[in-house]
């Protein structure tokens, strides 16, 4: 089991302000390959993909992420956040910026699909990643321990650099599939945060696909749905507790939400997402 991490909302909303404040604008920096544009979560690694070529992209990597509050209005997808697509074959789920509660969030709409969002970064060090979500529908029948199963209406998805020559044989092979099919490298590894259908909080799963994706349940059930919750986790510490070892760089960091193995319906919102 994992560590709790719901917070008080009030003090989440003040530190992103700080952040704000802070930080100024950012520009994208020179454009590099982005390592952690394929991100294995609901689907076989070697199946996933990010459109009909298999020449990657290149897409600009940015030092911070970008803030959904700090999009200007009028703007339906978020500034900095590109389009992940888990196979071309699966339905899309639909991203839209949309205000709530007077703050500008991201709408996520499911409906038997899968696909996601995410900021290729340049390598920081793991700090305390801070977020705010809401779902209206939980997905009783999801087991992400269980591939027919794996679906979630929220996950943030953190990848991270590290020393791909000491994986496992197994573990290099579905890397060079992965690689060969799509034309992108996997990250090294990928520590998942998601809201469960059934297990507890603070449960660790791991990917029924591969060893290197480790999911941690943050919220569970019906309890909150409709409900704003604030999470504030520390990466190395997670990182270590999933992985038994310390992390390297966090390369990216993304998020999904699906629905595509159970075959239903979902729709959630996020707030901003934070690193720091």
């Amino acid at each position: 089991m994992a560590a709790l991490s719901s917070n008080d909302c009030s003090s989440f909303a003040a530190h992103i302000e700080q952040l704000r404040l802070a930080e100024p604008a950012q520009t994208p920096i020179s454009a590099e390959r982005a390592t952690a544009g394929l991100i294995a979560t609901s689907q076989d690694p070697a199946e996933a993909d990010h459109g009909e070529s298999n020449e990657p992209e290149e897409h600009p990597t940015l030092k911070r992420l970008p803030l959904f509050s700090a999009t200007p209005s009028g703007l339906g997808k978020p500034a900095g956040w590109q389009p992940w697509t888990v196979n071309r074959n699966k339905i899309p789920t639909r991203y839209t910026l949309t205000e709530v509660d007077q703050r500008m969030v991201l709408h996520a709409e499911a409906d038997s699909s899968a696909s996601g969002l995410y900021v290729p970064l340049v390598g920081r060090d793991p700090g305390m990643l801070n977020w705010t979500w809401k779902t209206r529908d939980v997905i009783r029948s999801a087991d992400n321990s269980l591939a027919p199963r794996e679906d979630s209406p929220l996950r943030i998805f953190v990848a991270f650099d590290g020393d791909k020559g000491s994986l496992s044989l197994k573990d290099q092979l579905m890397y060079e599939m992965a690689r060969l099919t799509t034309g992108r490298e996997m990250p090294y590894a990928t520590l998942m945060y998601i809201w469960g259908g059934r297990k507890p909080e603070g449960s660790v799963v791991s990917n029924p696909h591969t060893e290197r994706v480790r999911m941690i349940v943050v919220d569970s059930g019906t309890r909150h749905t409709g409900e704003w919750r604030c999470h504030r986790r520390d990466l190395r510490a997670d990182y270590r507790k999933v992985f038994g070892a310390d992390p390297g760089k966090v390369v990216a960091i993304g998020l999904m939400t699906d629905t595509d193995n159970t075959r239903s319906r979902a729709e959630s919102w996020y707030g901003d997402i934070a690193l720091d």
